[in-house]
C-alpha cells in the first residue's frame, strides 16, 4: 500500500510539473490561426486540425517541464501562484530532476517525429518540419544553456515570437499550406500581445528574478515603468486595428472595427488595474491576474467572432 502511494504522488508531481492550465492560452492561439487561415478562403479539416494540434501540444507541454528543470535555482526565491512562480516541486522533491528533464526531451522529439510523418503524409514542405524544430529549440534555450534566452534579456523576444508566429502559425500553416500577408498581418499585433504576457507573469516575480539574476523585462525597468510600456502595446495594437478599418484593408475577409472593439476588453482591465497603483508584489499580483485573465478572455471572443464569419458569412 505504501509503495502504491508513493508511486501516485510521484504521478501528481510530474502532473503538476505540467502546469496543464497553461496550455488553454496556446491552443486558443492554434485555433486562432486555424480559424484566420479558413476565413482567409483556406480549406478547414478536422483532420488536420487535430494532427496540428498533436504535433504542438508536446512542444508547448515541453516548455513547462524544461522551465521548471533549468529555471529550479531562482524557483527558490519565488512564490508558486496561479500565473507564474514555477511550481517548487523540483525543489521539494529533486530525485524527480532528471526525469523531469528526460519528459522535456521526449516531448520535444514527439513533436518532431509526428511533423516529419505529418509532412510526408501530406505532402507538406520541409520548411514545416524546420518550423516545429526551430519551435521546440526555442522552448528549450528559453531556460536552457547555454542560451538561457530569458537570462540575458531576450526572453520578451522569445515570447512574442512564440505567440505571434509559432503558436498561431502551426495552425494557419497547417490549414492554408504556408504564411501570407493575412497572417503576417495579424502577426504584427500578436508581438505586441506578446510582450504584453511576458510582462504579465513576470510582474509578480520581480523580487525573486533579481536574486535569482533572472534578467527580465521588469527586472530591468521595474514595475511601474513596465506596466506603461504593457499599456502602450495594448493602446498601440487597438489603434493599429482601426487604421486596418479605417483603410478597409481585407475587409472582404474581416471587419477590423469589430477587432478593435474587441481588443478594447484587455485596456479597459489594465487602465482599471492601473487606479489600483500596481508597483508592490501583493497588488501588483492581483492585477497582473486580471490582466491576464482580460488576455484569454480576449482571444476567446476575437476567436468566437471569427467562427461567427466562417459558420454565417462564408
Amino acid at each position: 500500500m505504501g509503495e502504491r502511494n508513493t508511486k501516485k504522488e510521484t504521478i501528481k508531481n510530474l502532473i503538476e510539473l505540467g502546469r496543464f492550465r497553461f496550455l488553454l492560452g496556446g491552443f486558443l492561439l492554434y485555433i486562432m490561426g486555424c480559424l484566420l487561415a479558413v476565413i482567409s478562403k483556406g480549406t478547414f479539416s478536422i483532420e488536420l486540425f487535430i494532427f496540428g494540434y498533436a504535433i504542438m501540444f508536446p512542444a508547448h507541454l515541453g516548455l513547462s517541464y524544461s522551465n521548471n528543470y533549468f529555471d529550479i535555482k531562482v524557483d527558490r526565491f519565488n512564490k508558486p501562484i496561479s500565473i507564474s512562480g514555477g511550481s517548487k516541486t523540483l525543489l521539494k522533491h529533486p530525485e524527480l530532476r532528471k526525469t523531469c528533464k528526460n519528459i522535456a526531451i521526449a516531448l520535444m522529439s514527439i513533436s518532431i517525429a509526428l511533423s516529419i510523418i505529418f509532412i510526408f503524409i501530406y505532402s507538406f514542405s520541409f520548411l514545416f518540419l524546420g518550423f516545429i524544430i526551430f519551435g521546440n529549440l526555442l522552448g528549450w534555450f528559453y531556460s536552457a544553456p547555454p542560451l538561457r534566452l530569458a537570462y540575458r534579456g531576450l526572453g520578451e523576444i522569445a515570447n512574442m515570437i512564440n505567440m505571434a508566429i509559432l503558436m498561431p502559425g502551426i495552425g494557419y500553416w497547417i490549414i492554408k499550406g504556408g504564411f501570407d500577408l493575412f497572417f503576417f498581418v495579424f502577426a504584427f499585433a500578436l508581438f505586441l500581445y506578446g510582450l504584453v504576457f511576458i510582462i504579465i507573469v513576470e510582474t509578480p516575480d520581480m523580487e525573486g528574478d533579481i536574486k535569482g539574476k533572472k534578467i527580465t523585462l521588469v527586472v530591468k525597468k521595474g514595475r511601474k515603468n513596465t506596466y506603461f510600456i504593457l499599456l502602450t502595446c495594448l493602446i498601440f495594437s487597438s489603434f493599429y486595428f482601426l487604421v486596418l478599418s479605417l483603410f478597409g484593408l481585407f475587409s472582404e475577409y474581416i471587419n477590423f472595427t469589430i477587432v478593435f472593439t474587441i481588443s478594447l476588453i484587455p485596456i479597459i482591465i489594465a487602465f482599471i488595474g492601473l487606479f489600483y497603483k500596481p508597483f508592490t508584489k501583493k497588488i501588483a499580483t492581483k492585477v497582473a491576474t486580471m490582466n491576464l485573465y482580460s488576455q484569454v478572455c480576449y482571444i476567446f471572443i476575437f476567436n468566437v467572432y471569427l467562427m461567427i464569419l466562417i459558420v454565417f458569412y462564408q
